[in-house]
C-alpha cells in the first residue's frame, strides 16, 4: 500500500499489475525495477528544480534561517514600487471630480429653486418663468431625489400660479364686462326715464304754450324787435366812422400802425367765433354771454366803472402787452389777435395815452387824444418796468361795445 501511495505521489503507474505474494513480500527483480524508476523520477524532479532556480529572482529574496535562528521571528519587507497611477486610481479621481462638480451643480440648483420659490410666493409670474427656464437647463445632471422632487413641486406650483393669475385675469375681465353691462343697463334705464320725462315735459309745455300762445307770441315779437334793434345798434357802432376819420387814418399811417392787438385766453376763441366777435365784459354780463376765461378781475372792472370804460373792448398798439405776460406767468394760454386798424376810425372809439386803468391816464375820442400816444414807445418790444417807455408802451384803443370778427385778421390762424 505504501508503494501504491508513492506511485500516486510521483505519478508512477504500472502498465501491468504487479503480483504480490500472499505473504506480502516482493520478488527481488520487481523491487529493483521499482527503485530504479523512483531514482529516475527523483532525478527528473531535481532537474526541473534546477531549471526553476535559473529564473531571475532579484525582486524577491528568501533567506533560510539557521537552526539557531529557527525560533526567531522574521518580518518580510516587500520592495517598494514607484507610485504609478493605475486605471482604478484615475477612475477614482475622475469620479471624485465629477462628484464635486455635481455637488456644486446641486447647490446652484438649490439657490435657483429658492429664488423660484420666492418669485412664486410674490406672484411674479414672468420672473418665475425666466428662472424656471434656467433651472430646467441646469437640473439635467442633478440626480439628487430631494432636489428633483422640489423642482417638480415648484414646477407644479408655477403652473398653479399661472392658472391662478389667468383665472384672476378672466375674473377681472368678467367683472369688468359685467360692470359695463350694468352701467349700460342703467344708462338705458336713465335714457328711457329721461325720454319719458321729456315726453311728459314736452306735453306739459305744449299744453302751457297752447294756453299762453298769445302771451308768448307777444313776448317773442318784442324780443325779436329788441334783438333787431340791438343788431342795428351794433351795426351802427361798427360801421359809423368819425366825421374826420381821414385825419385819424393819416396819423396812424404816418406812424406805421397797420394792426391793433387784443390778447385773450385760447379757451375764449370758440366763444368769440360763436358770438361773432369781441364784446365788452359789461355787455357779456348784461346779455348773459359766458366768458370761459375772463382776463380782468374785480378791481379792474371797478376801475373801468370809475372811468366809464366798462362797455369798451380794449385793444393795444403793441403785441407784447405786459398784462398778457403776467397772465402767461400765472398759467393762462394767451393768444394775440390781430385787429384791422379801421376800428380806430369808428365813431365811438376812444384813445388812451397809457393803460386806461392807470389813474394818471388821459383818454378821449378826439384827434388830439390819438396824437398824445407815444407811438415810438408802443413799437418797442419787451420794455422793462423801470423804463420811461413802460407806461406809454401800453397805450390803448377802446372800441365801443363790440369788435366784429370780420375785423379780426387771424381768428382762424392766430
Amino acid at each position: 500500500m505504501i508503494f501504491k501511495w508513492l506511485k500516486k505521489l510521483f505519478g508512477l503507474y504500472d502498465s501491468s499489475p504487479t503480483e504480490i505474494p500472499a505473504n506480502g513480500e516482493l520478488k527481488p527483480s520487481a523491487s529493483k525495477s521499482l527503485y530504479d524508476e523512483l531514482d529516475k523520477r527523483k532525478e527528473h524532479v531535481k532537474q526541473n528544480r534546477d531549471k526553476l532556480k535559473q529564473s531571475p529572482i532579484d525582486w524577491y529574496s528568501l533567506n533560510t534561517p539557521s537552526l539557531k535562528d529557527e525560533l526567531q521571528t522574521r518580518v518580510f519587507s516587500p520592495r517598494k514600487f514607484e507610485n504609478i497611477p493605475s486605471l482604478q486610481t484615475l477612475k477614482d479621481d475622475r469620479l471624485r471630480k465629477e462628484a464635486h462638480e455635481l455637488k456644486e451643480q446641486e447647490e446652484k440648483v438649490k439657490l435657483l429653486l429658492d429664488k423660484l420659490e420666492t418669485f412664486i410666493a410674490q406672484q411674479k409670474l414672468q420672473d418665475a418663468k425666466q428662472i424656471m427656464d434656467v433651472i430646467t437647463h441646469e437640473i439635467v445632471r442633478t440626480k439628487e431625489p430631494s432636489i428633483r422632487r422640489r423642482y417638480i413641486f415648484l414646477q407644479k406650483s408655477l403652473a398653479e400660479l399661472e392658472r391662478k393669475l389667468e383665472h384672476e385675469r378672466l375674473v377681472r375681465l368678467a367683472e369688468e364686462q359685467k360692470r359695463k353691462e350694468e352701467e349700460e343697463r342703467k344708462k338705458r334705464e336713465r335714457e328711457e326715464k329721461e325720454r319719458i320725462e321729456n315726453e311728459k315735459r314736452i306735453a306739459e309745455e305744449r299744453r302751457q304754450r297752447q294756453q299762453e300762445a298769445d302771451r308768448l307770441a307777444e313776448e317773442a315779437r318784442k324780443k325779436e324787435q329788441a334783438e333787431l334793434a340791438e343788431r342795428k345798434r351794433l351795426e351802427v357802432l361798427t360801421t359809423e366812422r368819425k366825421e374826420n376819420w381821414f385825419a385819424f387814418k393819416q396819423v396812424l399811417d404816418n406812424n406805421g400802425i397797420q394792426y391793433l392787438y387784443h390778447f385773450t385766453d385760447r379757451r375764449n376763441i370758440p366763444s368769440i367765433k360763436l358770438h361773432g366777435g369781441l364784446f365788452s365784459w359789461h355787455y357779456c354780463k348784461k346779455n348773459n354771454i359766458t366768458i370761459p376765461c375772463q382776463g380782468g378781475d374785480y378791481d379792474s372792472q371797478e376801475l373801468d366803472k370809475k372811468y366809464g370804460l366798462e362797455d369798451y373792448v380794449r385793444l393795444s398798439f403793441c403785441n407784447d402787452h405786459p398784462m398778457a405776460y403776467r397772465l402767461q406767468q400765472s398759467g393762462s394760454d394767451i393768444v394775440i389777435l390781430k385787429i384791422e386798424v379801421d376800428v380806430a376810425l369808428l365813431k365811438g372809439t376812444l384813445f388812451s395815452d397809457i393803460n386806461a386803468a392807470d389813474k394818471l391816464h388821459t383818454h378821449g375820442g378826439e384827434l388830439d387824444d390819438l396824437k398824445r400816444v407815444n407811438f415810438n414807445a408802443t413799437k418797442r418790444n419787451y420794455v422793462r418796468k423801470d423804463d420811461d417807455d413802460f407806461k406809454p408802451h401800453q397805450a390803448e384803443v377802446m372800441v365801443k361795445t363790440f369788435v366784429p370778427k370780420k375785423y379780426i385778421v387771424n381768428l382762424d390762424n392766430f
